[in-house]
């Protein structure tokens, strides 16, 4: 829409250019001419509008686009510390399941030893069980054998002595076993403790691992909708260039329009004859960007550079390059304040990016070759101090070096 706004704001102009022949009465012909100027200003100012809101538009979406990026850079770093985790975790079931491999070859160690303290601890408890039967069925007689055989009262006791350690030992030997039992039983209790607590801690940490992955897929999902927001942006900036520089090539045929019609209404002369124009500084200065293509150092696109940057400190002078009368003087979008000076037989030149304060000239004034025009600055779309120089053929930009050879 804004692009079929502007083809046809180019018609209308189109249709109002044609400069009808001069009258006899000059007072009627000066109105005419002057009534035509103030029209093609106001179409000027509505350009200018447009070109503007196409720019401040298309800054908007570049710091969106800063910002998009910035997320993205932020959630990729949340990424990488989430797959950080992830590993950290996956090593650590890893860790865990050996731990559990190696707990249930211990509960298998202990379960065999287990066994064996039982089988050991039955044989000692029957062969207790049998000894007091002996005692209690017929060995009562069979110790008393043993006992009358004494061949005195200490041989007596000492078999007394004998007998009952016999059944002592036994009791002990069963004692000893069944605490190796407990201690057992114990060990084993422990160990199944022990199971049991890494068994819980390795499901906490499947689950922990799912809840990385889950918040991992959610952080990729993000990236990919900032990348189609950074392109949906790129792609409207692109749109927005194309519409402001569509305004700006109507802005230079509506001023070259105006230089016209001010050049019949002050009947001016071609200043311009041929030869080199002047050098717009006389103090030193260095050439940092040369006419043609190149990328652009806001907008980070390729773009023809119209002009040559040359660079200087704030506040140098700037000359006019040859004689001519002034167009343009006042603020003029990227160029920030500018001056345009029409030197006749369709050559005008342009001073760009001047201080504030720094237009030394109005329009409609006529200046001389060396004049004293403006002073170096950096407004408008700039990255340091210095002087665009434009010169324009037929509204047409080319290389200023030629001509100032």
């Amino acid at each position: 829409m804004r692009k079929k706004g502007l083809w046809i704001m180019a018609l209308i102009i189109a249709a109002t250019l044609v400069v009808q022949p001069f009258e006899s009465h000059a007072n009627s012909e000066l109105e005419k001419i002057e009534q035509k100027i103030r029209q093609l200003q106001q179409q000027m100012a509505k350009a200018e509008k447009e070109k503007r809101a196409a720019e401040n538009t298309k800054k908007n979406l570049e710091k969106e686009i800063q910002q998009l990026e910035t997320l993205k850079r932020t959630t990729k770093e949340e990424i990488n510390a989430l797959l950080a985790q992830i590993d950290e975790v996956n090593a650590q079931l890893l860790a865990t399941e050996q731990q559990i491999t190696e707990t249930e070859e211990k509960l298998r160690i202990i379960g065999e030893e287990l066994e064996g303290t039982i089988r050991r601890k039955e044989k000692q408890d029957e062969l207790l069980q049998s000894r007091i039967r002996l005692l209690y069925m017929d060995g009562a007689s069979s110790y008393l054998d043993v006992l009358m055989q004494s061949v005195s009262f200490a041989d007596f006791l000492e078999r007394f002595d004998l007998i009952r350690s016999i059944v002592m030992e036994d009791r002990n030997i069963l004692d000893r076993v069944r605490e190796y039992e407990q201690l057992v039983r114990q060990k084993q209790a422990q160990r199944d403790a022990e199971l049991a607590s890494l068994k819980e801690l390795y499901d906490q940490r499947v689950a922990r691992l799912a809840e990385l992955e889950e918040k991992e897929r959610e952080k990729e999902v993000m990236i990919a909708s900032y990348n189609r927001q950074i392109e949906e942006n790129e792609e409207a900036i692109e749109e927005y260039e194309e519409i402001s520089e569509e305004a700006e090539r109507l802005l230079w045929q509506l001023a070259q329009e105006v230089s016209k019609l001010e050049a019949q209404k002050n009947r001016i002369k071609n200043y311009y004859t041929g030869g080199k124009l002047a050098v717009p500084l006389k103090d030193p200065y260095t050439v940092t960007s040369k006419f043609g293509m190149r990328l652009h150092p806001i907008y980070k696109t390729q773009r023809l550079h119209a002009g040559i940057d040359m660079a200087a400190p704030q506040g140098t002078p700037v000359y006019a390059a040859e004689s001519g009368v002034v167009t343009v003087a006042q603020s003029w979008s990227g160029y920030g304040n500018c001056i345009i000076i029409d030197h006749g037989g369709g050559l005008m030149t342009l001073y760009a990016h001047l201080k504030p304060g720094g237009i030394l000239v109005e329009k409609g004034q006529e200046v001389k070759k060396g004049d004293k025009i403006g002073l170096v600055g950096m407004t408008g779309t700039a990255t340091g101090y210095h002087l665009h120089f434009e010169v324009r053929l037929n509204g047409e930009p080319v290389d200023p070096e030629p001509y100032l050879k």
